[in-house]
């Protein structure tokens, strides 16, 4: 149910009289990073539609989220878009849902698309299908949401601001009765340290909320969701659906409903993230030291839910034999079939193969077969470092082709 702008309050003044205040009371929806468009380099095409796909799917449960809490409106902090190239079908996809949102949606432009020239939002296709309820906040400052709310836009016109938009804005900001919600993008010299100009300056930002000129901040650009500053009120909503693995992204794939209040006896704000994505992009680092290392990654691989939507990078360190190594590559390609696709770890991955006497010796063939394993296992241990690797990899090739991995 929406809240009414005005209920009137009761309060008693210094002189003991009864007078009747304002309060003004909002809910709406926070998100942000949708990047619809975006591809990940290590999903094969199976995996990268059914990902694109839920991008889409948890748009439309924002929706669903602004209709049931009943919220007023939905803003969308930057990044809408991938990027300038994404296709036709993607934005008039993205309207089409859109236009079923039951309250109105403001887009912010953001570095990954500003409001340039060559810009999306400017495109004759985003023109021709943007519904009636969607409004582009490409003009920087004040929007009037309806009376006694208003949004202030900080849109990025191009990728390389060079100063920081959002104080920009709100440094023009006058006192006002109004709930004035802020909209930016970027990075905050408190999440982002450094020297760049364009950071958006978190003290700033607290001093205008404690003079009463902003009530919340709505953020974008860092895709997971958190609080900036020490107010409560400035806040990344974080991706919709998750973009990185969770070393990166600790809290993606939600959105924020917020409720803002302000009368007589102060403000209040109450933020509440709700989970709208499905997917889940998941570090996995384990010493493997034998084929009990291999048989337990093989029990926690399976104990994972909803598989198809997982992505999993493995970090594998330790030593194993060339028998070990050729039962880890069977567990692997039986769970990349299984998950939406299982890596491995550039910077944490340091598994070592080595050559043991057992890895010949067992193999079911006999004559020129076995006098090839016993040859490889020799080569293995050769001191030309890609001639003994050549000879490992021969040699797992070999058990596997005779069904012997164990």
């Amino acid at each position: 149910m929406t809240v009414p702008l005005f209920e009137l309050d009761e309060v008693t003044s210094s002189d003991g009289e009864r007078h009747q205040g304002a309060v003004r009371e909002v809910t709406f929806v926070h998100t942000a990073d949708w990047q619809l468009g975006m591809t990940r380099r290590y999903l094969d095409a199976e995996s990268a539609h059914a990902y694109g796909a839920a991008r889409l799917d948890a748009v439309e449960r924002i929706g669903a989220l602004a209709l049931e809490v009943g919220a007023e409106f939905v803003v969308v902090s930057g990044d809408v878009f991938e990027d300038h190239r994404v296709s036709s079908r993607i934005i008039r996809r993205t309207l089409d849902i859109l236009a079923g949102f039951a309250v109105p949606v403001y887009l912010l432009p953001g570095n990954h698309d500003p409001f340039d020239a060559a810009g999306i939002y400017r495109s004759r296709t985003f023109v021709q299908a943007c519904p009636d309820n969607v409004v582009v906040l490409s003009t920087p400052g004040v929007h009037r949401v309806r009376d006694g709310v208003e949004v202030v836009a900080a849109p990025w016109s191009h990728k390389h601001p060079g100063t920081d938009l959002v104080d920009a804005q709100v440094s023009r900001l006058r006192p006002s009765e109004d709930i004035r919600v802020v909209v930016g993008h970027g990075g905050t010299d408190e999440t982002s340290p450094g020297d760049d100009a364009a950071l958006i300056a978190v003290a700033r930002l607290e001093d205008s909320i404690d003079a009463g000129l902003v009530d919340y901040v709505a953020l974008g650009d860092r895709h997971s969701v958190t609080s900036v500053g020490r107010s409560e009120r400035v806040w990344y909503a974080g991706a919709h659906e998750v973009t990185n693995f969770d070393t990166i992204e600790e809290q993606p794939g939600h959105a924020l409903v917020v409720t803002l209040r302000r009368g007589p006896a102060g403000r209040e704000v109450t933020v509440t993230p709700h989970r709208v994505g499905q997917w889940s992009f998941r570090s996995i680092t384990r010493d493997i030291a034998g084929s009990a290392d291999i048989e337990a990654l093989r029990v926690e691989l399976a104990a994972i839910e909803d598989k198809p939507r997982v992505v999993v990078r493995l970090g594998l360190v330790g030593t194993v034999t060339v028998a070990e190594n050729a039962m880890l590559d069977d567990l692997l390609e039986e769970f990349a079939d299984r998950f939406a696709a299982v890596t491995r770890s550039e910077r944490d991955d340091d598994l070592v193969v080595v050559a043991a006497d057992g890895d010949a010796d067992d193999l079911a063939v006999s004559g020129y077969a076995q006098a090839a394993a016993q040859e490889l296992l020799g080569l293995s241990r050769s001191d030309d470092a890609d001639a003994a690797g050549a000879a490992r990899d021969a040699l797992g090739l070999l058990r596997r082709l005779a069904g012997t991995t164990r």
